[in-house]
């Protein structure tokens, strides 16, 4: 029996002339994409990475460098961990030391962000490093290493004396669960460090097969890039698109920096499929004008012909406004977590947008199988209509399941399923997933906090937001803190705002009082 679909350089290659990779100033075809990725894998051999090695990814510019960079890791065999270049170097080098990578492959923007990388580890990673259009530009090893895996060895011994190198959330290094793994994505952890979660071949294989005969995804499809390589969004971007000989139309990340760039970015590019989070298109949305009698087509469609959501809650009347700016593209809400990739879906009924109805996260997808579990301490399965923690099984699901998404979900009469909010503070944050725990840890390690709190706050403008609380010990204020912050947490990590209280208030049984918390920032908690 085949096994799980893997991307390889020969399948690129196939494809010959098509176009892989468009942007605004160039085209890369899938003969050159291949060429691109070849170089890359044997670069990686040259500073002896192995396949099911583990090879951080790094793109400041967000380029043609990155699709032909993931091609040439997972090519080769080994496993991509790809690095937020928003992110403190101090915080990449512990992902990279905690999951063992023996090699960097990076943009030349990311040259300085590398050596920041490279200082936090104590020791030099071999850099394989690109040019915007994916073109080798060097690849370089660790002086006075030879051919050996050098300071890779030494990122890879620091990760097993600090627990996370040799053993991890994708299982023992080599073994059969090994050999399967096509990358690791880091999300926030509760625990203060950034959580590891193993994405598998055979999962990746399932999702983007339904993906692509969900929508149709066929080699006519251009299929706008937009999520960053850290987020689960982003395997749909690559790998279904390369699966399916369609166009990858890649959108820099300044595109993103307001709706009227994105529109901007969209126009110029004219893709016909799109996979974003909800507060994405509301950005678009705001910048485009409705459909009318002089457009009747609206702003969006054509081209785009299918429009796919995840990774936070679309208010109806947005939803209902970007619809109306897309009257001919089918729109389809994903939902699941980043350890169960997309476990359920749902297309949505157009008739049914009043602009204040809620629209489901819909029925399992075929590879998935979605259980309610009851709240109780009893923790049953409820059958037929219900309200509980939503349980996931199947090959996109870390170890396959069952896991506790500790989402609290209602299946109602007509059989779908319906978010109905969060059991624990997990918040999304512009569609991130964030442990307010991991950044009231990097808080308290500050020498002049005594105690620490954070939470997600309602705000008109972002939709989430965060505030930061603090007794402290010594001399600090909101500035400071959140700079110091801004050299431990990704942006989107850092509070608005930090205050300042004598004590910060606890329930009766000596915890912290977060919903007091929220009373005294005037905001209800998100």
């Amino acid at each position: 029996m085949a096994g799980p679909y893997r991307l390889r350089v020969e399948d690129l290659a196939a494809r010959g002339d098509a176009v892989a990779l468009a942007s605004r100033g160039a085209a890369v075809t899938y003969a050159e994409l291949a060429a691109r990725a070849a170089a890359v894998g044997a670069a990686l051999a040259g500073a002896g990475a192995r396949p099911g090695d583990r090879v951080a990814l790094l793109s400041a510019g967000r380029a043609h460098d990155e699709p032909a960079a993931l091609a040439g890791v997972l090519a080769a065999g080994a496993v991509a961990v790809p690095l937020d270049a928003s992110a403190p170097p101090a915080r990449l080098g512990r992902i990279a030391r905690a999951r063992g990578c023996r090699a960097l492959v990076l943009d030349t923007a990311a040259t300085g962000l590398a050596d920041g990388i490279d200082a936090a580890l104590g020791a030099g990673l071999p850099r394989v490093e690109l040019d915007a259009e994916g073109h080798m530009v060097r690849a370089t090893a660790p002086a006075g290493e030879g051919g050996e895996r050098g300071a890779a060895s030494a990122a890879s011994a620091a990760g097993a004396a600090g627990g996370g190198g040799e053993r991890d959330a994708a299982g023992e290094r080599g073994g059969a669960g090994a050999q399967d793994l096509a990358c690791i994505l880091h999300t926030s952890g509760s625990t203060g460090e950034p959580k590891p979660v193993p994405i598998t071949w055979a999962g990746l294989d399932a999702f983007t097969a339904f993906c692509i005969d969900l929508i149709g995804l066929s080699p006519a499809d251009r299929v706008l890039r937009v999520a960053e390589l850290v987020f689960d969004l982003a395997w749909f971007d690559h790998l279904a698109t390369f699966r399916a000989g369609a166009t990858l139309a890649t959108m820099a990340r300044r595109d993103l920096a307001s709706g009227r760039a994105l529109r901007d970015a969209v126009i110029a590019l004219a893709p016909t499929v799109i996979y974003g989070v909800p507060s994405m298109f509301m950005k678009l949305a705001a910048a485009l004008p409705a459909a009318d009698a002089a457009a009747p087509a609206g702003a969006l469609s054509p081209p785009v012909r299918a429009v796919l959501f995840a990774g936070e809650v679309f208010p109806p009347r947005e939803l209902a406004a970007l619809a109306a700016r897309a009257p001919g593209a089918a729109l389809y809400n994903l939902y699941g977590p980043t350890e169960t990739n997309v476990c359920t879906f749902h297309r949505v009924d157009r008739a049914a947008l009043d602009g204040e109805s809620e629209i489901p996260i819909g029925v399992a997808c075929p590879y998935a199988t979605c259980a309610l579990i009851a709240e109780d301490e009893g923790g049953g399965v409820i059958d037929g209509p219900g309200t509980g923690e939503l349980v996931v099984s199947g090959p996109t699901t870390v170890d396959g399941g069952p896991y506790r998404t500790r989402d609290r979900v209602e299946r109602k009469a007509d059989g779908l399923f319906y978010f109905r909010g969060r059991i624990d503070r997990m918040v999304k944050i512009r569609g991130y997933r964030v442990e307010p725990g991991e950044i009231e840890a990097a808080l308290a390690s500050h020498p002049a906090v005594r105690q620490a709190a954070v939470i997600a706050v309602e705000d008109p403008r972002l939709g989430k937001a965060l505030r930061g609380f603090v007794a402290l010990a010594g001399d600090a204020d909101d500035r400071a803190l959140r700079m110091y912050l801004a050299e431990r947490l990704p942006p989107y990590m850092v509070p608005e705002k930090v205050v300042a209280l004598d004590e910060l208030p606890r329930t009766s049984t000596g915890k912290i009082d977060y919903r007091a918390l929220a009373a005294q920032s005037d905001a209800p908690l998100a």
